[in-house]
Protein backbone atom coordinates (compact mmCIF):
# COMPACT_ATOMS: atom_id res chain seq x y z
CA UNK A 1 0.00 0.00 0.00
CA UNK A 2 1.22 3.25 -0.93
CA UNK A 3 1.80 6.17 1.30
CA UNK A 4 -0.80 8.50 -0.79
CA UNK A 5 -3.01 5.43 0.11
CA UNK A 6 -2.37 5.60 3.87
CA UNK A 7 -3.21 9.04 4.10
CA UNK A 8 -6.38 8.30 1.95
CA UNK A 9 -7.87 7.18 5.34
CA UNK A 10 -7.90 9.17 8.24
CA UNK A 11 -9.19 7.79 11.67
CA UNK A 12 -10.32 9.92 14.68
CA UNK A 13 -12.23 9.82 18.00
CA UNK A 14 -14.54 12.44 18.30
CA UNK A 15 -16.38 11.04 21.45
CA UNK A 16 -15.30 7.96 23.96
CA UNK A 17 -15.88 4.89 22.31
CA UNK A 18 -16.60 6.31 18.79
CA UNK A 19 -14.68 5.97 15.46
CA UNK A 20 -15.08 8.27 13.04
CA UNK A 21 -13.32 6.78 9.60
CA UNK A 22 -12.97 9.29 7.05
CA UNK A 23 -12.39 8.93 3.34
CA UNK A 24 -10.01 11.55 1.89
CA UNK A 25 -8.82 9.90 -1.35
CA UNK A 26 -8.73 12.04 -4.16
CA UNK A 27 -10.26 13.21 -6.64
CA UNK A 28 -14.05 12.51 -4.57
CA UNK A 29 -13.25 9.94 -1.90
CA UNK A 30 -11.90 7.29 -5.32
CA UNK A 31 -11.52 3.86 -3.97
CA UNK A 32 -8.21 2.37 -5.73
CA UNK A 33 -7.72 -1.45 -4.25
CA UNK A 34 -5.31 0.11 -1.88
CA UNK A 35 -8.29 2.54 -0.09
CA UNK A 36 -10.72 -0.83 -0.03
CA UNK A 37 -7.70 -2.14 1.62
CA UNK A 38 -6.66 0.21 4.03
CA UNK A 39 -10.66 0.80 4.96
CA UNK A 40 -10.82 -2.99 6.13
CA UNK A 41 -7.42 -2.91 7.97
CA UNK A 42 -8.69 -0.17 10.16
CA UNK A 43 -11.79 -1.86 10.33
CA UNK A 44 -10.45 -5.19 11.69
CA UNK A 45 -8.54 -3.10 14.27
CA UNK A 46 -11.34 -1.38 15.68
CA UNK A 47 -12.74 -4.47 16.16
CA UNK A 48 -10.42 -5.68 18.14
CA UNK A 49 -9.28 -2.41 20.37
CA UNK A 50 -11.68 -2.91 22.92
CA UNK A 51 -12.73 0.29 23.48
CA UNK A 52 -14.55 1.17 19.68
CA UNK A 53 -18.28 0.56 20.92
CA UNK A 54 -19.97 2.31 17.02
CA UNK A 55 -17.83 3.47 14.05
CA UNK A 56 -19.12 6.61 11.66
CA UNK A 57 -17.77 5.83 7.78
CA UNK A 58 -18.10 9.67 6.54
CA UNK A 59 -16.25 10.90 3.16
CA UNK A 60 -14.42 14.56 2.10
CA UNK A 61 -17.13 17.69 1.85
CA UNK A 62 -17.46 17.43 -1.24
CA UNK A 63 -18.25 13.15 -1.74
CA UNK A 64 -18.80 10.16 0.26
CA UNK A 65 -17.25 8.37 -1.94
CA UNK A 66 -17.45 8.05 -6.55
CA UNK A 67 -16.44 4.46 -6.14
CA UNK A 68 -13.20 3.13 -8.00
CA UNK A 69 -11.41 5.63 -10.58
CA UNK A 70 -12.77 4.20 -14.20
CA UNK A 71 -9.23 5.51 -15.38
CA UNK A 72 -7.90 2.00 -13.20
CA UNK A 73 -10.19 0.20 -14.88
CA UNK A 74 -9.21 -3.37 -17.43
CA UNK A 75 -10.30 -5.61 -19.25
CA UNK A 76 -8.11 -8.34 -18.29
CA UNK A 77 -10.14 -11.09 -16.23
CA UNK A 78 -7.84 -11.44 -13.16
CA UNK A 79 -8.11 -7.90 -12.27
CA UNK A 80 -12.55 -7.81 -13.17
CA UNK A 81 -12.42 -10.57 -10.38
CA UNK A 82 -9.54 -9.08 -8.20
CA UNK A 83 -11.63 -5.78 -7.96
CA UNK A 84 -14.94 -7.76 -7.15
CA UNK A 85 -13.07 -9.81 -4.64
CA UNK A 86 -11.73 -6.87 -2.62
CA UNK A 87 -14.55 -4.43 -3.01
CA UNK A 88 -17.37 -7.25 -2.43
CA UNK A 89 -14.72 -8.61 0.73
CA UNK A 90 -15.00 -4.85 2.28
CA UNK A 91 -18.82 -4.72 2.07
CA UNK A 92 -18.86 -8.10 3.74
CA UNK A 93 -16.46 -7.28 6.09
CA UNK A 94 -18.40 -4.51 7.26
CA UNK A 95 -21.98 -6.27 7.17
CA UNK A 96 -20.49 -8.88 9.26
CA UNK A 97 -18.67 -6.61 11.99
CA UNK A 98 -20.32 -6.97 14.94
CA UNK A 99 -19.77 -3.34 15.42
CA UNK A 100 -22.63 -0.99 14.64
CA UNK A 101 -21.26 1.17 11.23
CA UNK A 102 -23.02 4.52 10.45
CA UNK A 103 -22.26 5.69 6.82
CA UNK A 104 -22.52 9.82 7.59
CA UNK A 105 -22.81 10.40 3.41
CA UNK A 106 -22.01 14.27 2.52
CA UNK A 107 -21.81 15.02 -1.35
CA UNK A 108 -21.32 12.76 -3.86
CA UNK A 109 -22.12 8.19 -3.19
CA UNK A 110 -22.07 6.75 -6.41
CA UNK A 111 -20.95 3.69 -8.22
CA UNK A 112 -18.76 1.84 -5.70
CA UNK A 113 -19.09 4.51 -3.28
CA UNK A 114 -23.15 3.90 -2.73
CA UNK A 115 -22.66 0.49 -2.59
CA UNK A 116 -20.19 0.91 0.57
CA UNK A 117 -22.91 3.21 1.97
CA UNK A 118 -25.81 -0.36 1.29
CA UNK A 119 -23.29 -2.48 3.47
CA UNK A 120 -23.74 0.23 6.79
CA UNK A 121 -26.05 -0.65 9.37
CA UNK A 122 -27.49 2.82 9.37
CA UNK A 123 -27.28 5.50 6.60
CA UNK A 124 -27.65 9.29 7.31
CA UNK A 125 -27.62 11.68 4.49
CA UNK A 126 -26.94 15.37 4.51
CA UNK A 127 -29.48 17.64 2.40
CA UNK A 128 -26.58 17.91 -0.20
CA UNK A 129 -26.22 14.33 -0.80
CA UNK A 130 -26.92 12.57 -4.25
CA UNK A 131 -26.78 9.21 -4.56
CA UNK A 132 -26.52 6.79 -8.20
CA UNK A 133 -25.36 3.77 -9.77
CA UNK A 134 -24.46 4.64 -12.73
CA UNK A 135 -22.45 1.63 -14.18
CA UNK A 136 -24.62 0.96 -16.76
CA UNK A 137 -23.81 3.78 -18.40
CA UNK A 138 -20.19 2.80 -18.78
CA UNK A 139 -21.10 -0.75 -19.82
CA UNK A 140 -20.93 -1.95 -16.37
CA UNK A 141 -23.13 -2.97 -13.47
CA UNK A 142 -23.56 -2.47 -9.65
CA UNK A 143 -21.29 -5.45 -8.68
CA UNK A 144 -19.66 -5.93 -5.39
CA UNK A 145 -22.65 -6.70 -3.87
CA UNK A 146 -24.94 -3.76 -5.11
CA UNK A 147 -27.38 -5.67 -6.96
CA UNK A 148 -28.08 -7.73 -4.39
CA UNK A 149 -28.27 -5.16 -1.20
CA UNK A 150 -30.13 -2.52 -2.89
CA UNK A 151 -33.25 -4.90 -3.53
CA UNK A 152 -32.76 -5.75 0.20
CA UNK A 153 -33.13 -2.02 1.42
CA UNK A 154 -35.29 -0.37 -1.09
CA UNK A 155 -37.54 -3.57 -2.79
CA UNK A 156 -36.99 -4.75 -6.03
CA UNK A 157 -38.75 -2.02 -8.41
CA UNK A 158 -37.16 0.56 -6.95
CA UNK A 159 -33.81 -1.06 -7.32
CA UNK A 160 -34.16 -2.10 -10.41
CA UNK A 161 -35.21 1.70 -11.46
CA UNK A 162 -32.25 2.78 -9.93
CA UNK A 163 -29.57 0.07 -11.79
CA UNK A 164 -31.22 -0.17 -14.93
CA UNK A 165 -31.40 3.79 -15.82
CA UNK A 166 -28.47 4.89 -13.48
CA UNK A 167 -30.13 8.01 -12.75
CA UNK A 168 -29.05 10.47 -9.74
CA UNK A 169 -31.80 10.88 -6.71
CA UNK A 170 -31.17 13.68 -4.16
CA UNK A 171 -31.39 13.03 -0.39
CA UNK A 172 -34.96 13.14 -0.20
CA UNK A 173 -35.84 10.96 -2.89
CA UNK A 174 -33.07 8.57 -0.90
CA UNK A 175 -35.23 9.58 2.58
CA UNK A 176 -38.76 8.71 0.39
CA UNK A 177 -37.78 5.30 -0.78
CA UNK A 178 -35.68 3.91 1.83
CA UNK A 179 -32.57 4.33 1.17
CA UNK A 180 -31.27 6.28 4.03
CA UNK A 181 -32.75 6.76 7.77
CA UNK A 182 -32.40 9.69 8.30
CA UNK A 183 -31.53 13.41 6.14
CA UNK A 184 -30.08 16.80 7.50
CA UNK A 185 -28.53 19.84 7.15
CA UNK A 186 -25.14 19.53 5.81
CA UNK A 187 -23.11 21.75 8.14
CA UNK A 188 -25.11 19.66 10.90
CA UNK A 189 -24.35 15.83 9.43
CA UNK A 190 -21.89 14.37 11.78
CA UNK A 191 -23.06 16.83 14.63
CA UNK A 192 -26.00 14.96 14.61
CA UNK A 193 -24.35 11.41 13.00
CA UNK A 194 -22.07 11.24 16.39
CA UNK A 195 -25.50 12.10 18.73
CA UNK A 196 -26.53 9.18 17.13
CA UNK A 197 -23.66 7.07 17.53
CA UNK A 198 -23.19 8.18 21.01
CA UNK A 199 -27.13 6.87 21.35
CA UNK A 200 -26.02 3.62 20.18
CA UNK A 201 -22.89 3.26 22.10
CA UNK A 202 -24.49 3.75 25.38
CA UNK A 203 -26.26 0.10 25.15
CA UNK A 204 -25.21 -3.23 25.47
CA UNK A 205 -22.29 -4.06 23.21
CA UNK A 206 -22.76 -7.64 23.32
CA UNK A 207 -26.78 -7.19 22.99
CA UNK A 208 -25.93 -5.13 19.76
CA UNK A 209 -23.68 -7.39 17.78
CA UNK A 210 -26.44 -10.54 18.78
CA UNK A 211 -29.18 -8.37 17.54
CA UNK A 212 -26.92 -7.51 14.06
CA UNK A 213 -26.16 -10.85 13.35
CA UNK A 214 -29.63 -12.31 14.13
CA UNK A 215 -31.12 -9.29 11.55
CA UNK A 216 -28.37 -10.58 8.52
CA UNK A 217 -29.07 -13.71 9.07
CA UNK A 218 -32.32 -13.76 8.98
CA UNK A 219 -32.52 -11.30 5.83
CA UNK A 220 -29.51 -13.30 3.84
CA UNK A 221 -30.59 -17.18 5.02
CA UNK A 222 -34.34 -17.02 6.07
CA UNK A 223 -36.60 -16.73 9.02
CA UNK A 224 -35.63 -19.67 10.24
CA UNK A 225 -31.85 -19.41 10.12
CA UNK A 226 -32.64 -16.34 11.63
CA UNK A 227 -34.57 -17.57 14.50
CA UNK A 228 -31.59 -20.23 15.47
CA UNK A 229 -29.34 -17.76 14.96
CA UNK A 230 -31.42 -15.45 17.99
CA UNK A 231 -31.37 -18.71 20.32
CA UNK A 232 -27.56 -19.37 20.22
CA UNK A 233 -26.92 -15.86 20.66
CA UNK A 234 -29.88 -15.47 23.44
CA UNK A 235 -27.39 -18.03 25.62
CA UNK A 236 -24.52 -16.21 24.96
CA UNK A 237 -25.62 -12.78 25.46
CA UNK A 238 -27.87 -14.00 28.71
CA UNK A 239 -24.77 -15.70 30.28
CA UNK A 240 -22.46 -12.39 29.86
CA UNK A 241 -21.78 -9.59 32.03
CA UNK A 242 -23.56 -7.34 30.34
CA UNK A 243 -26.93 -9.25 30.94
CA UNK A 244 -25.74 -9.46 34.61
CA UNK A 245 -24.44 -6.04 34.74
CA UNK A 246 -28.21 -4.74 32.65
CA UNK A 247 -30.79 -6.81 35.35
CA UNK A 248 -28.54 -5.38 38.09
CA UNK A 249 -28.81 -1.53 37.17
CA UNK A 250 -32.76 -2.17 36.51
CA UNK A 251 -33.47 -3.53 39.94
CA UNK A 252 -30.96 -0.64 41.98
CA UNK A 253 -32.76 2.18 39.43
CA UNK A 254 -29.28 3.29 38.14
CA UNK A 255 -27.84 3.67 34.64
CA UNK A 256 -26.15 0.54 33.38
CA UNK A 257 -22.03 0.65 32.98
CA UNK A 258 -21.82 -1.76 30.58
CA UNK A 259 -18.09 -3.08 29.80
Amino acid sequence: MSEIERQAIDLSYPSAGIALIKIQSEPLGVLRFGVKQALQKNLAELENDNKTRCIILTGSEKSFSVGSDIRDFSTDVGWLLENDYIEAGLNAAIEKSPLPIIAAVNGFAFGGGAVLSLACDIRIASETAKFGFPEVKVGAFASGSGTQRLPRIVGRGRALDLLFTGRTIDANEALEIGLVEFVFPEELLLVRAIEYAKSIAKNSSSGIAATKRSVIVGLNDGIEAGLAEEKKQRVLTGRGKDAQEGRNAFLEKRDPNFS
